[in-house]
């Protein structure tokens, strides 16, 4: 059989981009819409952005190589079933274990200090039951000759853009079409020292699959989770955390205090205001902790905390000789 013939053009792929905004591009390269390009060019029918970017058919992504001479693997780490199974276990629901996922690590407080959880059919980590809020960095939009759109904008998992340090807004943006704000501020709000730490280890987790923690390096699966435990640990009752709702008390103070609705759903089931509250928390946290601040009593807490000052006899100087 004769192969497919190479696209003569298509634009080159971005660390992080979502394999639909990097069809978008090359559809509009071509003067054609995405459903057009899929349809008329590679036989393809039907398949959303959000199928794309969630677990694309492997066919689809041999024909991409084909027209593009990328690699199919490369492709598919443009989709969520790329990042199986560092963020999520199984894109599959019945895979998706609720208590491995939040209570195989516990940082703030014991397991038996948080309450139990059930949730709702179709739990899976980190993605939203609707339609995710589109976020986007401004100025990495304003500042691209093409728009583009990274994977991970469309999950509640970062607050902040790690190269341009500001928080990511609420967009409306089909790339290579258009861009539409939903505030009319013209300036990038700045985020906090905490957030972008935060966000810089979710980043690095992405690109390295690794993290870089105080103590030592992790893997990228074990950074999510502990991340997603401290979130669900930031949501448990302060009764019942005993004498460690001091340190609870203490991260939601600098906040202005908790939203009662936190208590009530998993992470993934909340509005994106109250995400981006319980996300800027956990950043609290992690700050109060590394400073010591609070003290993280959990069995993995030692990992964001810093390795202790030693001394020992060879470290002393010898004291001057009295006259």
């Amino acid at each position: 059989m004769t192969p497919p013939a190479r696209w003569p053009i298509h634009p080159a792929l971005l660390d992080g981009e979502a394999l639909s905004s990097w069809l978008h591009r090359t559809a509009a390269a071509y003067e054609l819409t995405l459903p057009g390009l899929l349809e008329h060019d590679l036989g393809h029918h039907r398949i959303t952005d959000a199928g794309l970017d969630s677990d694309p058919p492997p066919d689809l992504l041999e024909s991409l190589s084909g027209r593009s001479g990328v690699e199919p693997d490369r492709l598919r780490r443009m989709s969520l079933a790329g990042l199986v199974p560092w963020l999520l276990d199984s894109l599959d629901p019945c895979s998706c274990s609720f208590e491995t996922y939040t209570r195989q690590f516990s940082v703030l407080l014991p397991t038996d200090r948080r309450p139990s959880r059930t949730p709702p059919p179709g739990w899976r980590p980190w993605l939203p039951p609707g339609r995710p809020v589109q976020r986007a960095c401004r100025r990495c939009l304003d500042d691209a000759v093409v728009p583009a759109l990274l994977l991970t904008w469309n999950l509640p998992l970062q607050l902040s853009c790690p190269t341009h340090r500001c928080l990511l807004e609420p967009c409306e943006c089909l790339p290579a079409v258009y861009v539409g704000w939903e505030s009319d501020q013209d300036r990038p709000t700045p985020a906090s020292d905490p957030v972008a730490a935060m966000d810089a280890r979710t980043s690095q987790a992405l690109r390295d699959g690794r993290v870089t923690l105080p103590r030592r390096q992790v893997h990228a699966g074990v950074w999510f989770r502990l991340l997603r435990t401290l979130l669900d640990e930031l949501c448990a009752p302060l009764g019942r955390a005993g004498c460690r709702g001091t340190d609870l008390r203490q991260v939601w103070e600098q906040l202005g205090g908790r939203n009662m609705r936190l208590h009530r759903r998993p992470f993934e089931e909340l509005t994106w205001p109250d995400q981006a509250l319980l996300l800027e928390a956990a950043a609290t946290a992690i700050g109060l902790i590394e400073r010591g601040t609070i003290l993280a009593r959990g069995t993995h807490g030692s990992l964001l905390t810093p390795e202790p000052v030693s001394t020992s006899h060879r470290d002393l100087r010898r004291a001057p000789p009295r006259p």
